[in-house]
């Protein structure tokens, strides 16, 4: 996998030529993948989250079409996909294509586009590892298309029409975070996002002598059809159970802890553990934000601990895998903290790890994961990230 941003860039140049003939008027747009720092699940329950945007992410190559075909050529797949934007094609959700596609079909229904367009889509992101390359594709797409055809579309309602796409065309019923940071994260910055409101603050990352660790435990996870949707259903359970108990709330993010600690008899067990996991989660967002600009990175790093050990125990969204290998990297004395990141059941863990110990450790843990796992480790070291834009017009 190319993971240079400049290689990428060339890597989409020439492969448009090569499936389309030459790049005269092709543009090239890209839109980062995202690591969750802290605040996971708290997004559909109207919360907080706390990601920042990766120096990786999905590249589309574009040129506008004079017809309403519209031609995707997708580079790791190698596969292409034509379809005709007047018919408002459908695609199966959960495919590669049906993200791009979606994404087209509902600025067709805004008006917005009533051209086609031929494109090349690659990425330097792993699949499946929670780092948000649906929603790398989704903003990448509009906002390649945006340009190629001059409409008006602010951020924001950028970000709301991919979130929209990935509830009625991928059929992932996720809140907005992805999304949301994959199109207005900042360089430099972490997001803090108030799901509920959409008022957002991008907040300086000053980490010193650590570094953002991702290390993708290499268990395939299949979103879509997770238990991310039985969760969700669960959250909305813990919800009424509560209203019809007299507590006024229209989500999790209404309750605090110390109600639900009064109400507990009103909710079963299970329900009530998945609603501890929230409201707790919300108040370590909230926590993590001020450390940070405090320049507290242990108590920082203690927030990830006490993130994960929620979303193992009381969420239950964890694997083995990701809870060994962040046992391992709790137990080192270069790491200040470390917790699982997406959705889960696989995926990527995320730490915060001394820059001059990050070495040993990555090769010392994925000796001791390949042993017990028969898994290879693969690792990212966040030295930079970047932000959602036009790469390059010629």
């Amino acid at each position: 996998m190319i993971c240079d941003h400049e290689q990428m860039v060339m890597a989409v140049s020439d492969e448009f030529v090569a499936q389309f003939g030459d790049a005269e008027g092709v543009q090239i747009s890209m839109a980062p993948g995202r690591v969750n720092l802290i605040g996971e699940y708290t997004d559909f329950n109207d919360g907080f989250v706390f990601p920042m945007t990766l120096n990786r992410g999905v590249y589309i190559a574009a040129r506008a079409r004079a017809d309403t075909t519209i031609r995707l050529w997708s580079s790791q797949y190698r596969e292409l996909v034509v379809f005709d934007l007047d018919n408002n094609a459908r695609t199966e959700p959960g495919s590669w294509p049906c993200y791009s596609a979606g994404v087209a079909c509902e600025l067709l229904k805004q008006g917005l586009i009533s051209r086609g367009f031929d494109a090349i889509i690659d990425g330097n992101l792993d699949l499946q590892a929670g780092l948000s390359s649906s929603a790398a594709l989704e903003v990448a797409t509009a906002v390649s298309l945006r340009a190629l055809f001059g409409f008006e579309l602010d951020q924001v309602a950028l970000v709301k029409l991919c979130h929209h796409v990935e509830h009625h065309y991928a059929e992932v019923f996720c809140g907005v975070m992805d999304q949301f940071a994959c199109g207005t994260g900042e360089a430099g910055h972490a997001l803090f996002l108030d799901c509920r409101s959409l008022a957002y603050e991008n907040v300086p990352v000053a980490l010193g002598d650590y570094r953002i660790l991702i290390m993708n435990t290499g268990v395939k996870r299949a979103l879509a059809t997770s238990a991310y949707n039985e969760r969700r259903a669960q959250c909305d359970e813990a919800v009424r159970r509560l209203v019809d108990g007299g507590i006024k709330a229209e989500s999790l993010r209404d309750v605090s802890m110390e109600q639900l600690e009064a109400n507990k008899q009103l909710l079963p067990d299970l329900i009530l553990r998945r609603a501890r996991h929230v409201i707790g989660e919300n108040q370590r967002v909230i926590d993590a934000v001020a450390v940070l600009k405090a320049g507290d990175l242990n108590r920082l790093g203690a927030l990830m601990l006490e993130s994960h050990r929620s979303l193992s125990e009381d969420f239950e969204v964890s694997c083995e895998e990701l809870d060994i290998l962040i046992d391992g990297l709790s137990k080192s004395g270069a790491v200040l903290g470390a917790r699982m990141t997406g959705a889960g059941f696989g995926g990527c863990a995320v730490a915060l790890v001394a820059a001059d110990a990050t070495q040993n450790l990555v090769e010392e843990l994925s000796s001791r994961y390949s042993e017990q796992f028969g898994l290879t480790l693969t690792t990212m070291v966040l030295d930079d990230n970047r932000s959602a834009g036009v790469i390059t017009i010629s």
